[in-house]
């Protein structure tokens, strides 16, 4: 990790790093591409591809690193046709290059001028399409399943259309057309009719679409959420793909009978309270120009040595500042190539905190900065404020990215962390809303009178013990207050670590002859305190509010895959902090003509990423706030589960 520390610095100072030649090539995999589409593109087989890349047999993901051979791709310039496309309503440029298997920057080389403009309804634009070849089928089956015997030719059947045969070869419906230019811009296939293949189908089935509808999985989704959104059982889902009877996988396109009944949107279930949709704005693209995005951070680069490493590295090792900034610098990088398979480009003009001294607006002025969307940090709030009051008459979104303490009010303020009266609210509305049938007792001393009155004024009857002004708590005063027949509820406020060691030690010892579970409105750092157990918080189900929650990293995910490509190591809170809420910022942008725009009307519920989630809303004393909070739980294997 150190050493990556070391090259990212040398990279902001603008050091070039040269690589040693290598016989192989990396090739990441984006959204819609196949093992045939990329053995296209290197001019190699699908064998190659697959004997490289056992794993991909399995099926591709997005963002998979393949190895590839570096042999030269094929001259793409030649055997190009075009077909004219008339935009639709809703299309945007990066739905066409998906429709076509192209990329956008394809379909602008060949149609200038939607360097600076968007695709218009109605409009005509050229896409380019290149010839396929075809190579012969690299895995045989040895299933025993009956296999058609003519290999790289299809004899379409009734009621089959483009998706099902594309589907059953592996290949898109682009590819499908690009080895068939005939089937261009039609979607009835004339029965016995024969098609060009790639290789030999998948299993001899015929693809039957009415009444069926074809869903994406997405990441982390299981059987149990395809029967939520469509009401299919697991069994029903492997008899229409048996593909996935070994599980579910992201990417999979699945075939679902259709229901009088979809959930389109996942809603979170609270008792009472008002659900929040978690939305996916990857698909409500519609603004694809390029955006110019400032990043101000703590790189103290008055203080790097350019050719002392050792030097740099004692900088890194006593500057915890640096080091966050780094990390954080590390998670934007990564977040600016997902956002560009999107479609959406980003130019990042990053600068050490240190440059803005002389003020925000002179030093875009001397850098000849204009159009900026959007400037993300600093991380200290008393600077962030600075560049919002700087940069407030010129509607600049300045986002703020660590902090959650905002002082002063801004219109062109974002406070990308929830603040702590937001979470406090987050936490007594669930109590408030579950607490019918519990036995509620409040532990709380004089600094948090704030929070008692919330309290009793959320939930009426609940019980109040004040420790001395000692800081002292007779346990026995708690037990006498304990209800034998009904769950206890006892939420635990203090910032004092002895006396919350002291209460959780005595609730694990009452816990014996009682049902206890225990919460707070603030996990603070006594709740860090050396002397307390996490067992014993487990043992609670200790339940508390917070901003991220804990990415489990043993789960597949295409961020932590690209990380540890890129640096060779995982990815730490700041570095995957980085990269959701510079994601989610390039997403807002590119749905709309601008991030205020985006917050104010396009937004109908909360995005979530890795560890952090965003649900922005305005602040009627000016700039936006993030409200999206986790109330997380302590279960009984020492993990976090989410709650709310």
């Amino acid at each position: 990790m150190k050493n990556f520390s070391i090259l990212l610095l040398f990279f902001i100072l603008g050091k070039s790093v040269a690589f040693a030649q290598t016989s192989y090539q990396s090739h990441y995999v984006k959204q819609g591409e196949t093992v045939f589409s990329i053995s296209q593109k290197y001019n190699i087989s699908e064998e190659e591809v697959y004997r490289l890349n056992p794993e991909v047999k399995n099926g591709l993901k997005n963002n998979t690193v393949l190895i590839i051979p570096s042999i030269v791709a094929k001259d793409t310039t030649e055997n190009i046709t075009f077909k004219e496309h008339k935009v639709k309503r809703k299309e945007t440029l990066f739905s066409i290059s998906q429709t076509y298997g192209v990329t956008v920057d394809d379909i602008k080389k060949y149609n200038k001028h939607l360097y600076s403009s968007q695709v218009k309804k109605g409009e005509k634009i050229k896409i380019p399409i290149r010839a396929v070849t075809i190579f012969s089928n690299p895995i045989p089956s040895d299933k025993g399943k009956h296999i058609e015997t003519t290999a790289g030719k299809h004899l379409v059947e009734a009621q089959e259309t483009k998706f099902g045969i594309a589907k059953k070869y592996g290949i898109s419906v682009a590819e499908l057309e690009a080895l068939n230019p005939s089937i261009y811009g039609t979607d009835n296939l004339p029965l016995g009719s024969i098609l060009n293949v790639p290789k030999l189908p998948i299993e001899n089935t015929t693809i039957n679409e009415e009444g069926y509808a074809y869903y994406t999985i997405k990441p982390k989704e299981g059987f149990y959420r395809l029967k939520v959104l469509f009401g299919v059982t697991q069994e029903e889902v492997i008899l229409l793909n048996p593909e996935t009877k070994d599980g579910l996988k992201e990417g999979m396109v699945v075939k679902i009978p259709k229901k009088d009944k979809v959930v389109l949107e996942e809603t979170t279930e609270v008792a009472t309270t008002i659900q929040v949709k978690n939305i996916s704005i990857e698909n409500r693209l519609t603004n694809f120009k390029t955006k110019n995005v400032v990043v101000f951070l703590p790189f103290e680069l008055d203080k790097v040595v350019s050719d002392s490493t050792s030097l740099n590295e004692n900088l890194i090792s006593n500057s915890a500042s640096l080091r966050i900034a780094l990390d954080f610098y590390s998670g934007v990088l990564l977040a600016a190539d997902f956002a560009k398979q999107k479609g959406i480009s980003a130019n990042l003009h990053v600068f050490d905190t240190n440059e803005m001294q002389s003020g925000v607006n002179a030093l875009f002025n001397r850098k000849n900065l204009n159009g900026v969307d959007v400037v993300l940090g600093p991380l200290r709030q008393v600077q962030v404020e600075r560049v919002a009051a700087d940069l407030e008459s010129k509607n600049i979104p300045v986002l703020s990215p660590l902090s959650n303490r905002q002082s002063k009010m801004y219109a062109n303020f974002i406070q990308g962390i929830p603040s702590n009266d937001i979470l406090e609210d987050a936490m007594i509305s669930f109590l408030k809303e579950n607490s019918m049938g519990k036995n509620i007792i409040l532990i709380a001393d004089r600094s948090k009178s704030v929070q008692q009155q919330k309290l009793q004024h959320a939930i009426p009857g609940i019980i109040i013990i004040n420790p001395s002004e000692g800081g002292y708590l007779n346990m026995q005063g708690v037990s006498d207050k304990l209800s034998k027949n009904v769950e206890n509820w006892v939420i635990l406020e203090s910032t004092k670590a002895t006396l919350v060691n002291s209460v959780i030690s005595g609730l694990n010892g009452l816990r014996r002859n009682n049902t206890i579970r225990l919460f707070t409105l603030d996990k603070n750092e006594s709740y860090d305190f050396s002397e307390i157990s996490n067992v014993h918080l487990a043992r609670l189900g200790f339940t508390y509010p917070s901003v991220s929650k804990t990415f489990d990293y043993k789960e597949e995910h295409p961020f932590i895959s690209a990380y540890k490509e890129t640096y060779g190591t995982l990815p730490n809170r700041f570095a995957v902090r980085g990269f959701d809420i510079t994601y989610d910022m390039l997403l807002r942008l590119a749905c709309s003509e601008s991030l205020f725009e985006t917050n104010d009307d396009l937004m109908d519920g909360e995005t979530t990423y890795l560890e952090n989630k965003f649900n922005y809303k305005k602040n009627n004393q000016g700039g936006y706030y993030n409200t999206s909070v986790y109330i997380l739980k302590y279960n009984e294997d020492l993990k976090l589960e989410e709650v709310k």
